[in-house]
């Protein structure tokens, strides 16, 4: 039976977004891996799982979780970099599929002996974090006995990029509770940016390829569809049909569209530069529709603004973004501050604060998050294309808001420290 493409894509995504929540949920390591595991196994459907981590100063790697009924019984094998499939995959840094394990001469027996598990085929995918190697997941057998299939191969490769970011920050977490003696709130922030930071880079390598599978079919459909639409006779519906097919072709080509500008900010060319002709374009852009809505927009500009490292073309579309959400949230009147100066530590802050609908505190967390929008007519990007974007200028944002009073979106991007001259 042959998968369909387009529900591998949609089946992976969600999958790939629920298990980002699921890595976020806790800073418990062992629990969020268990857990982790767990869903793999039933995404996949595999009778058991482990994931091994790479003891750097040994070169050895050994089993971090394990799950199947015999886990704690191999918890305490160690192999060496290249030993075995997961010392291969590990070392190498490619994926492999084993249908037949006896059929492969990598395959080691030392785990099936001590734990009477029964391992007849398995896939085994390199954990890497920034090209790094820091260990290996594997799933074992499929509960019906069928081969594993690519789609298994790639849910895991996208599932291994958020596994190993959950690893590497828990160590983070770790040095930081020690060196530092943070609070535990304090420790929770750090982690979630540094997750959240991370997290959207292996978003970016799948939203990459949902957009490269659908832009072709989608640009069939509508060519197809408009020429029916010229072909069909008015009485016979066929042209209304073929309205509602272009309408939703168009929707998609905006979703591809969407997507491709979030794979464009994923790098910055970032150079010395003045923020005044930004907030000239801005506002130049922007103004009109205020008024055209009947909102107030109140704009202080610090005199002699000092030079700041940006991208001008990126800044701009982050501002953009914020300026739309604040418009869309005052239909019928409001006002917006747009403050722009600096602060004594070096940095240059820019304030945009609405008097608009205002976002619900519980919804505060998530607004960052790719594909979470309550917009109508939003895929859920604009947020997420202006963190990565602030994160590029190693700049800090901040959205504060309450329901129907309002949101402060304040940004912060480093300032020149060595010569304030262009």
């Amino acid at each position: 039976m042959k998968t369909d493409p387009e529900n591998i894509y949609d089946r992976e995504l969600h999958t790939v977004l629920k298990f980002s929540a699921l890595i976020n949920s806790s800073l418990e390591i062992e629990s969020v891996l268990d857990h982790a595991m767990k869903f793999s196994e039933e995404f996949i459907n595999a009778e058991a799982s482990s994931i091994f981590e790479l003891d750097e100063t040994k070169d050895e790697l050994f089993i971090r979780v394990a799950r199947g009924e015999k886990k704690d019984s191999i918890k305490k094998i160690r192999l060496k970099l290249g030993e075995g499939i997961a010392g291969w995959v590990a070392m190498t840094g490619e994926p492999m599929v084993v249908q037949d394990v006896e059929k492969e001469k990598r395959f080691t027996r030392k785990y099936d002996d001590m734990s009477g598990f029964k391992t007849k085929s398995l896939i085994c995918v390199p954990l890497k974090f920034r090209d790094r190697p820091i260990g290996a997941i594997q799933v074992f057998n499929k509960k019906n006995q069928e081969p594993f299939q690519q789609a298994d191969l790639e849910i895991l490769i996208s599932l291994s990029q958020q596994i190993a970011v959950a690893m590497e920050n828990a160590k983070l977490y770790r040095r930081l509770q020690e060196k530092f003696e943070l609070t535990a709130d304090e420790l929770k922030t750090a982690q979630e940016k540094l997750l959240r930071t991370e997290r959207l880079a292996a978003m970016g390598n799948l939203v990459n390829g949902i957009a490269h599978e659908i832009r072709n079919p989608i640009t069939t459909i509508g060519g197809f569809a408009l020429r029916i639409k010229e072909s069909a006779s008015e009485d016979n519906g066929l042209q209304k049909y073929a309205d509602i097919i272009l309408s939703e072709t168009r929707r998609l080509e905006n979703l591809v569209k969407k997507v491709n500008e979030f794979l464009e900010v994923q790098s910055s060319a970032i150079k010395p530069g003045n923020i005044d002709p930004v907030i000239d374009g801005l506002l130049s852009k922007f103004r009109p529709m205020a008024e055209k809505q009947g909102v107030q927009l109140d704009v202080s500009m610090q005199n002699n603004l000092p030079v700041a490292d940006l991208d001008p073309q990126q800044i701009s579309t982050a501002l953009s973004s914020i300026m739309e959400n604040a418009l869309e949230a005052m239909n019928h009147g409001g006002k917006i501050e747009l403050t722009v100066e600096t602060e004594e530590d070096g940095f240059l802050k820019i304030l945009l604060k609405d008097t608009g609908a205002g976002i619900a505190t519980e919804d505060l967390d998530s607004v960052y998050d790719p594909f979470v929008t309550s917009k109508p007519s939003g895929i859920g990007l604009g947020l997420t294309m202006v963190y990565q974007i602030i994160k590029n200028h190693s700049g800090e944002i901040e959205i504060t808001s309450k329901k129907a009073e309002g949101t402060s979106v304040i940004i912060l991007l480093p300032l020149r420290q060595t010569n304030n001259k262009i």
